[in-house]
């Protein structure tokens, strides 16, 4: 089993990084933006040298959802069309809703959910590298709402429809372990960038944190799986 790292707390990131980082520690409590640290020729040859560590490693991924966490310790998160979750979710909740909130509902997502939508989401898995969506209530909207975008998102201003969604499953953040070569992001050096970033935020506070958003399509087993219970006011800076 390959070693883990987890950028949000930046366990498993070899210590002579972390000293190598701490040498420039200055540099890092000067400024509150990462872009400025990383002019710094030293802190961006670190930046690829712990991206590439953990290009070879098993790499945290959070993913935000509002979810029955006995399915998830059964069966794990996985890729599926937004078709079949929602087919899934009508399957096993229609009896939740009236008839006419059920034609409302198909009819909304039949308009909202074209082809170019299916291309950004479809069969895909979506995590962040850090908590900080929960500090900045990114991740929000996905604790609150049942069944993941593919469900919630056009529905939220339907008053009774969107209540009842809301009181199916329990928050839920699940900390994955995912093999970084499966997943796809946005920028250059993904690991080393987060990984500093934490860094940067550790030494300062004040410092703006960067996360991303990656994707993958592989299902993520159950064994891989943490599953952690939301409760608002509790401080995940550290999960």
């Amino acid at each position: 089993m390959k070693d883990v790292v987890n950028l949000n707390n930046l366990e498993g990131i070899p210590a002579k990084y972390l000293e190598e980082l701490n040498a420039c520690k200055e540099a890092f409590i000067a400024t509150d933006f990462m872009d400025s640290v990383k002019k710094d020729p030293s802190i961006s040859f670190l930046i690829e040298n712990i991206d590439n560590y953990c290009k070879n490693k098993r790499i945290i991924g959070f993913h935000y959802t509002r979810a029955v966490a006995d399915d998830i310790a059964k069966n794990g998160l996985t890729c599926r069309t937004g078709a079949k979750i929602r087919a899934s979710f009508l399957e096993q909740y229609s009896k939740l809703f009236e008839s006419h909130e059920l034609e409302l509902i198909k009819g909304i997502w039949s308009k909202n959910f074209d082809e170019e939508d299916k291309s950004t989401r479809d069969c895909r898995l979506y995590f962040n590298f850090t908590t900080s969506a929960l500090e900045d209530y990114g991740a929000e909207p996905l604790l609150r709402n049942f069944g993941g975008e593919q469900v919630y998102m056009p529905l939220q201003d339907l008053g009774e429809i969107s209540s009842k969604i809301m009181n199916i499953g329990e928050p839920l953040i699940l900390k994955c372990s995912l093999d970084p070569q499966n997943i796809k992001t946005f920028y250059e050096h993904p690991w080393g960038q987060i990984a500093v970033s934490t860094f940067h935020h550790m030494l300062n506070p004040n410092a703006y944190r960067e996360d991303q958003d990656g994707w993958q399509f592989v299902d993520v087993k159950a064994d891989d799986i943490d599953i952690v219970y939301f409760e608002n006011n509790y401080d995940y800076s550290q999960l």
